[in-house]
């Protein structure tokens, strides 16, 4: 068996999770960083046994996708389990995430860790922020996905360990599972595959030098909050208000059925453009360059990508005082998630500096990319390796 420099052998770890993600998804991406670095070498003292995942046909009906997720997938699981650990190969089992802890084996021949994200639907909440009901998670969930939801509890009942992400998870997890091996571990991000092209390409084609370009990340699910955003920005000066163009990365319709993001900000007058989430990252990066600030009014994330990918690109973000981007973000920086009229004074700011600059190019702030070399993936891969080798022995 391969030995590392300090003479330990090699272990194998076998990651599991269930229907294929994207990696431009949080936890499709988050996934598909852990398997590159494994399989690239860079987790010390570890190389992969595989990976178990699934992809089944976007016209799939429902009943063949619970099936799959609830049987076929989990018997397949354990046929692999079996026969790689006969051939002393398998040291350790790593779920991708709380909604594949159904995935962990009622009796596996090695410990099983799984790596817990959010609990926004396994224990959903409903909060108020600025005299709004925000749903965080699915508080009526239909008759099958409470089956579900019941077959995910029991798997991180079974799990050896868990390891979450945030501060925030942590304290729920150290709650609801006081007894299980835990261990906090924030995702890596390599500040490198954001950082400004200077001098900078030409901007996005939706972009206009004539405005002060905003930005919003994020999908229309209530907790992300866009019509808090869209209302603030509304009460804006008129003047100033005319002068901004908000451009939007995510999806735009409501999943709950109320009115979309564009709509609702051509209501309340507000310059809004929609621009989808089907765009690379060369051009997500464009954007983040571009602009003058990322809008972040998020109430709750699990661990929240875009500003951490923003400030790796030196753009300024204007974030709430919420979990877990508050523990993401510079000391001090967050804003009040209710306070209307300090988001408005600090985008006032922000379209002080762009007037001031008469057109000239952003400048990336450098402080902010100093910021995020907390979240090295150097940091990442000795941590969640430090972590393997303790679960193993378990």
């Amino acid at each position: 068996m391969a030995q590392d420099k300090d003479t330990h052998p090699t272990r194998r770890v076998l990651l599991v999770r269930g229907g294929i993600l994207s990696r431009y998804s949080g936890l499709g991406g988050a996934f598909h960083d852990l398997r590159t670095s494994l399989e690239g070498g860079h987790i010390r003292g570890w190389e992969s046994a595989g990976t178990e995942e699934y992809n089944l046909p976007a016209g799939a009906s429902g009943l063949r996708r619970i099936m799959k997720r609830w049987f076929g997938h989990p018997r397949q699981i354990l046929r692999t389990v079996r026969n790689v650990h006969s051939t002393g190969s398998l040291d350790l089992i790593h779920v991708a995430d709380q909604e594949q802890a159904h995935l962990i084996p009622k009796h596996s021949p090695v410990p099983v860790v799984v790596y817990i994200h959010d609990f926004f639907h396994l224990f959903p909440e409903t909060i108020t922020l600025d005299g709004e009901r925000i749903e965080v998670g699915e508080q009526r969930p239909p008759l099958y996905r409470r089956s579900d939801l019941k077959r995910l509890m029991k798997g991180i009942g079974r799990a050896s360990a868990i390891i979450c992400n945030t501060q925030a998870t942590e304290s729920l997890c150290q709650k609801h599972f006081p007894n299980k091996p835990l261990y906090r571990i924030p995702y890596g991000l390599d500040a490198a595959d954001f950082a400004p092209v200077l001098p900078l390409p030409s901007p996005p084609s939706g972009l206009s030098s004539a405005t002060c370009n905003l930005l919003v990340v994020g999908s229309h699910d209530p907790r992300k909050r866009l019509k808090f955003l869209i209302r603030m920005l509304s009460k804006l000066p008129e003047e100033l208000l005319q002068s901004l163009m908000v451009h939007h990365i995510g999806g735009d319709s409501c999943p709950y059925g109320g009115v979309a993001a564009s709509e609702y900000a051509s209501q309340q007058g507000v310059p809004w453009t929609q621009v989808g989430g089907d765009i690379s990252d060369d051009v997500l990066n464009h954007y983040r360059w571009h602009t003058e600030a990322l809008l972040f009014p998020s109430g709750a994330e699990g661990f929240g990508y875009p500003p951490v990918e923003s400030m790796a690109a030196g753009q300024p973000v204007l974030a709430s005082n919420r979990p877990a981007h508050n523990e993401l973000m510079p000391d001090g920086q967050c804003i009040d998630a209710e306070d209307e009229h300090a988001w408005r004074d600090a985008i006032q700011t922000i379209h002080g500096r762009w007037v001031a600059r008469s057109g000239a190019d952003r400048e990336p702030d450098l402080n902010l990319i100093k910021h995020v070399e907390f979240l090295s993936p150097e940091r990442f891969h000795r941590d969640m390796g430090d972590a393997w080798t303790e679960i193993s022995s378990l």
